[in-house]
């Protein structure tokens, strides 16, 4: 080595210890921040300019638990309490809980996954759901009881029932803890339901003890799936969000289920109301860091006035003020929307993928309109079918077969049962493919085609099967006019003569 280029790094050197903040925390940018379309969409750099959180504002996620040793939420939690086994771990055995806590508070510039939109509070995990995402009402009661005891300012609840279709009632003991909440100071959120109906959630109800969150798309569309009515407050992103998994084997990431079916340890995208409450939960949290005096009420207050409008976009549905916009809320000076820089390898990675996946989209898109405008010159020609309903399992006649109008957002197919089994889902592998709704499961449902006609049931979905807007617990037998529901694709139950369909 000369001694010029020795004098050249030395100059380097020296220069780099003088830059201003050099003996500053060295910040790391997290590796999948670039993936996380929802922060940049509701202006999270902007309001971290403001304020990134309190550590004492403390944030309870009552839900499945929370993985205590994530690499992104280490730091971040308190001990906290399991209602289910009625122990102090509330590690979770779901996947659902760990999901919602990283979109909260995962920790920014940690050079580890992803960053949440508070990443500076704390959160105390609560416990109240078990390994299926099921939990009662005496458990959730006592954790919101137990949450306002530990001090909590906000409570983060993705969960509930939607009345008239998993409830037949509101729950009164759990209306009353949430009200009591409130009056002690606390911000009670909570999802509005994946029903796809104007029905209000079993513990809020129609009343206004609670601000009750629906899920919208990248474009600011509710999600199909999202549950609507006068009592949303807000929207917030709640389609394709990337957050963090449970890094052990737990329901939605069991060994048991192939692996194209399970989701992912560590990462990966989940869809739902249960991921647009964290969003609103975060903001919340953010704006209590940057004015611990307000109460509730002025917190909602702000989130609602300082929501975008999109009412435009959602023409007829009821889905509160507008989208969240953290950084108009927080007061920030950049406009919401504005996407926040990343480095260059990661941004080339990310736009090559985005490309390659609108290509691949834009050919499927003409593919569907080719077939479509084929299929209905053949119905056209063959005349349509008839508007007689069989009963339930009722045997085709000779020359028929069962038919399936598959709708995935506006992409319209039609597809032909052969008999047996038909699974339908994400996975690349099961029979029928649904492209483009991530709220579908990797393997969702099956349907059997038999001697006795055609049976669906749920393949242990993480947001159910849907027979006419009712959820199925078990399989069931189908007739022509049933319309099935997975995520927000439907399925229209059909029959055809085989000369006259599409093969």
């Amino acid at each position: 080595m000369t001694a010029s280029v020795r004098l050249v790094m030395l100059w380097c050197l020296v220069c780099a210890a003088l830059w201003p903040g050099a003996g500053a925390r060295a910040e790391t940018p997290d590796p999948l921040r670039g993936d996380q379309w929802s922060l940049d969409l509701i202006g999270a750099a902007c309001a971290w300019r403001v304020v990134q959180g309190d550590a004492d504002v403390i944030v309870a996620i009552i839900d499945s638990g929370v993985d205590p040793q994530h690499p992104d939420l280490v730091g971040r939690l308190l001990p906290g309490r399991d209602f289910v086994d009625g122990d102090d771990d509330p590690s979770d055995a779901n996947g659902h809980g760990t999901h919602v806590a990283g979109i909260v508070a995962a920790t920014l510039n940690n050079a580890e996954g992803i960053a949440g939109l508070a990443p500076g509070v704390t959160m105390l995990p609560v416990r109240v759901l078990n390994e299926r995402n099921v939990g009662t009402e005496s458990a959730i009661e006592a954790g919101i009881r137990y949450s306002v005891a530990r001090g909590a300012r906000v409570i983060n609840m993705s969960l509930g029932a939607t009345l008239t279709i998993a409830a037949d009632r509101e729950s009164t003991r759990v209306l009353n803890a949430i009200r009591e909440a409130q009056a002690a100071g606390a911000v009670v959120i909570v999802a509005a339901g994946n029903d796809f109906v104007p029905f209000p959630n079993a513990f809020a109800g129609e009343h206004p003890d609670a601000m009750v969150i629906a899920a919208s798309d990248r474009s600011d569309v509710k999600a199909r799936f999202s549950n609507s009515g006068p009592w949303i407050a807000v929207s917030a992103p709640g389609v394709d969000v990337l957050s963090t998994m449970p890094t052990y084997e737990v329901s939605l990431t069991s060994g048991d289920a192939p692996e194209s079916e399970r989701f992912r340890r560590g990462y990966d995208r989940l869809s739902g109301t249960s991921q647009a409450v964290p969003h609103v939960a975060a903001l919340a949290a953010l704006l209590i860091s940057a004015h611990p005096d307000w109460s509730p009420a002025e917190v909602r207050a702000q989130i609602e006035r300082s929501a975008q409008d999109v009412r435009t976009r959602n023409p007829g549905l009821e889905i509160g003020t507008g989208r969240i916009d953290a950084c108009a809320a927080l007061g920030g000076d950049d406009a919401a929307g504005a996407p926040a820089p990343v480095a260059p390898p990661l941004e080339l990675r990310v736009w090559g993928f985005a490309a390659a996946q609108t290509l691949a989209w834009l050919l499927v898109l003409a593919g569907g309109i080719v077939i479509a405008g084929w299929w209905s010159m053949r119905r056209r020609r063959s005349g349509s079918a008839g508007s007689r309903r069989e009963t339930p399992g009722a045997a085709l006649s000779a020359g028929q077969q069962w038919t399936v109008q598959v709708i995935v957002f506006d992409d319209v197919s039609h597809v032909v049962l052969a008999p047996g089994t038909t699974t339908i889902g994400r996975d690349p592998a099961c029979v029928l493919v649904v492209h483009g709704d991530t709220s579908v499961s990797r393997r969702h449902a099956r349907l059997l085609v038999d001697e006795a006609g055609l049976q669906v049931e749920d393949a242990g979905s993480s947001h159910g099967t849907f027979v006419n807007d009712r959820r199925i617990t078990a399989p069931r037998r189908l007739r022509r006019g049933d319309v099935l529901r997975l995520g927000q694709t439907q399925l229209r139950i059909g029959i055809g003569d085989s000369r006259h369909v599409l093969h």
